[in-house]
């Protein structure tokens, strides 16, 4: 980036003071006028030591002429660029004010690109905006369109956006391409403003205007006369001082009004009707004419006082019920007014999201939950009849609200279910701990017998017995399978293995694993097994020898702590190992690699099995306390929750190669989806 210094002069540098910048802001929309025009001001001021060193931010930007079905669109880039700006300006303490607003306006220029990229190139040659830095009497501007940014200083005005202005459009990446720079003084006052209020006032009257002792005049007269469609406008004032004294003075005379006690209102009913019924009296008595007998009793049995009376009991009976509807209607009101306010944020968290700006994504959609917290408190206080007004709307904003939620969170809702067994409703009892595939038959497998569940996948429904037996001797603590057979552990000592032939052996395990209890998983993985030990901390890998399986320590600086609260186990070549606090660990030859936290909300306080193979480009894991289905890219990290409510039970998981189709054990039921 091009860097243009001018340099605004300064009278007496011996005597430098610390000066603050205070400003004044009008922003103006038309709110009978067309949607082709967008606009804003936007003040980031340090709030910590760190930021303080960098700056304070001041921006004022404009889209005008805005095509029609794009306000959103341009609204939402004006709100993009000024988070970019902030975010990317206060990302580095170790650079100067100036450099960190090159990096940040090159941040802008990055994010209009990709706009443009994405097809939304309505905003160039209509885009007017500055950008301000004020840090320790030094300021520094950047600026594309023709905004209009004026120095006035003892008298006299210096047009600063005149030095930026090109009759050439830039390059969307190069539309922030140049920054002046300079020092203030005590008493400068600085106007940033869009092209259009040039048509509200001329510079001899903001010249006139603006060099009384504050800027109020000037402020006051462009509110008065906001005549355009739409209008930023931002005015600073360099002082020493926090506020001026007639400022304090009004500030400190208000501040006594409101610790002023509020005076005890008193009505003396019988004093107001008494008077009430004189004057009425009066007026029967010398303006009214009726017969003398009939005045005669008006006044002579204080009929009018009686008259009184009544109206007024029946005004205070009707008050109630006139009090309540107000505060009823307002309440409406004000739930109305946090709806329109709660779906504002959720179409703004909508477009971050679409521009994968997921931080700020979230933060209007936390905003959207606190005004609908509120909407939902008042609505509660409502009576029923009252709530049938809003609830229409209510619930719209909700299941709009939730929608988004769960785009944020890549929660997505799965629908197409299918029931493929249900073993509660057999004559004989099976109670299976694990799911396995091999080509389209599924097993499961229990600890209690030597029988497996055979379901056929094309033909779900057969009526023949599923029950496969193989071993009186020998029951099934875990499986797992390979392209061609499935592989259940017996004992400590020995791997039963049953292919698609049906044919049954024994593989005797050298050593042995001591107690299965300890074993929470085994995987195969290229012709191995590997077994999860929580007890002696390590897994376990075995590689075939004819009958015999002969194993070792995998984890090279084994037994490692980590595996003593560790759930399951998953192999692509680096091993998974997931853990009950949610974290899985990843290994790699034998070493830890690294951990990954699923980002997701809720979160994953407890879980479940994992599953993965070499072919898939996922990791899955079950969180059964949510009843969801995690995926997690095992190369960018892309998370994905797939919401299965209607599975509460989630035990074990297959997932097919094309990874479209899952199976899921629930309990006693096998479920397949499509994702």
């Amino acid at each position: 980036m091009v860097v243009n210094r001018l340099i605004f002069r300064y009278n007496n540098p011996m005597d430098s003071k610390n000066l603050n910048l205070y400003f004044r802001e009008i922003i103006y929309q038309n709110p009978k006028g067309k949607k082709d025009s967008v606009c804003g001001v936007f003040s980031h001021e340090a709030l910590n030591i760190e930021d303080a060193s960098l700056g304070n931010i001041y921006i004022v930007g404009t889209i005008s002429n805005i095509p029609k079905g794009k306000y959103k669109n341009s609204d939402f880039l004006l709100n993009l660029l000024s988070s970019a700006i902030k975010r990317e300006f206060y990302s580095n303490h170790q650079r100067t004010s100036l450099e960190a607003l090159e990096s940040a306006l090159q941040s802008a220029n990055i994010y209009l690109s990709d706009f443009v990229k994405k097809g939304h190139d309505e905003w160039i040659g209509n885009m007017h905006l500055a950008c301000l830095i004020f840090s320790q009497n030094d300021i520094h501007i950047g600026q594309t369109g023709h905004m209009i940014i004026q120095l006035f200083r003892e008298g006299t005005a210096s047009n600063i956006g005149k030095k930026f202005q090109s009759t050439e459009t830039p390059e969307p990446n190069k539309t922030f391409s140049n920054i002046a720079s300079g020092k203030i003084e005590e008493g400068d006052k600085i106007l940033i403003a869009s092209p259009n209020l040039s048509e509200i006032i001329s510079l001899q009257k903001t010249k006139e205007l603006i060099f009384h002792p504050s800027s109020d005049r000037l402020y006051h007269h462009i509110k008065a006369n906001l005549s355009v469609p739409s209008l930023a406008c931002l005015i600073l004032e360099a002082e020493t001082h926090e506020l001026k004294d007639n400022e304090k003075e009004k500030k400190e005379k208000i501040l006594e009004i409101i610790k002023e006690k509020p005076a005890e209102i008193k009505i003396d009913f019988k004093k107001t009707i008494n008077l009430g019924a004189e004057k009425i009296n009066k007026i029967i008595e010398n303006q009214i004419t009726f017969p003398n007998k009939l005045t005669n009793i008006f006044i002579k049995y204080h009929a009018i006082k009686y008259v009184l009376t009544l109206f007024l009991l029946f005004l205070l009976l009707l008050s109630p019920f006139v009090i309540e509807k107000i505060i009823y209607d307002l309440r409406i009101r004000t739930i109305n007014n946090l709806i329109q306010r709660s779906k504002e944020n959720i179409e703004r968290s909508e477009l971050s999201l679409t521009y994968q700006n997921q931080s700020e994504a979230q933060t209007f959609l936390k905003q959207a939950t606190i005004l609908l917290t509120n909407a939902n408190s008042l609505f509660e206080k409502l009576p029923a009849d009252a709530q049938q007004k809003v609830s229409d709307n209510f619930k719209l904003t909700q299941n709009l609200f939730n929608q988004q939620k769960n785009s944020l969170n890549n929660i997505i809702n799965v629908t197409q279910i299918e029931k493929l067994a249900d073993l509660s409703k057999n004559t004989f009892s099976f109670n299976p701990a694990g799911i396995l595939k091999l080509d389209n038959l599924l097993y499961l497998y229990e600890a209690t017998s030597g029988f497996i569940y055979k379901i056929d996948l094309t033909n779900p429904n057969d009526p023949n017995s599923p029950l496969v037996f193989l071993s009186s001797k020998d029951t099934f603590k875990l499986g797992a399978a390979t392209s061609t057979e499935i592989l259940l552990l017996a004992n400590p000592e020995k791997i039963a293995v049953y292919n698609l032939n049906e044919i049954y052996n024994l593989y005797l395990l050298t050593p042995n694993l001591e107690n299965t209890l300890n074993i929470k998983d085994m995987v195969s993985f290229d012709s191995s097994l590997y077994f999860l030990d929580t007890e002696r901390l390590n897994i376990f890998k075995y590689y075939p020898t004819e009958d015999i399986l002969n194993g070792s320590q995998w984890i090279i600086k084994g037994p490692t702590d980590e595996l003593k609260n560790a759930v399951s186990l998953a192999v692509d070549g680096d091993v998974f190992v997931s853990l009950k606090n949610g974290i899985i660990v990843q290994y790699s030859q034998g070493k830890k690699l690294k951990e990954i936290k699923p980002d997701i909300n809720p979160p994953l306080s407890e879980i479940g099995q994992i599953f993965t193979s070499i072919s898939l480009k996922n990791l899955y894991i079950l969180g059964p306390l949510n009843n969801r289905i995690i995926s997690i890219n095992k190369k960018d990290g892309l998370t994905k929750q797939y919401s299965v409510p209607e599975l509460s039970n989630l035990r074990d998981l297959w997932v097919d190669s094309d990874e479209k189709t899952i199976y899921i054990l629930n309990g006693l039921e096998v479920y397949k989806i499509e994702i």
